[in-house]
């Protein structure tokens, strides 16, 4: 590595006492080339979930200076539909973008260039989600 940038990101895989409702909250560190990066937990602390059943925890990693961050944060109601947010972080820990996933679609709500939907449409490839459109609303 040659940055030792430390970013806070969160995992969550929760469900509510009825498991009608459910939680999800991931990361994944890639790089421009959509290729994904090595990255080392400095910490791991437990943090409380959104629903009763499960688990979260905050991870505070270590990155590289050419390397992204995409936290993933996707909930499911009870009629099993699924809506997301996205967001994605420099190296610096610095927002570059905030995206919306609503009825199969991606959404770049803020964001600084167009190049962050193709990080997110990698991301969306390797976790093998269903997306009818990509489209950019709103640029910083």
């Amino acid at each position: 590595m040659d940055g030792k940038n430390t970013i806070k990101v969160f995992t969550e895989k929760s469900k509510s006492r009825t498991g009608l409702h459910q939680r999800r909250r991931l990361y994944f560190v890639i790089n421009r080339e959509c290729e994904e990066m090595n990255f080392k937990v400095v910490r791991k602390l437990g943090t409380k979930p959104l629903y009763v059943k499960g688990e979260a925890e905050e991870h505070q990693i270590a990155i590289s200076n050419d390397s992204y961050v995409i936290q993933l944060d996707f909930r499911m109601n009870p009629r099993g539909r699924v809506v997301g947010d996205i967001m994605v972080y420099d190296s610096n820990g610095r927002c570059l973008g905030r995206a919306v996933y609503r009825k199969l679609k991606v959404r770049l709500v803020e964001g600084e260039s167009t190049e962050l939907i193709n990080l997110i449409r990698c991301v969306f490839r390797k976790l093998k989600l269903p997306v009818k459109k990509y489209a950019v609303i709103k640029l910083w």
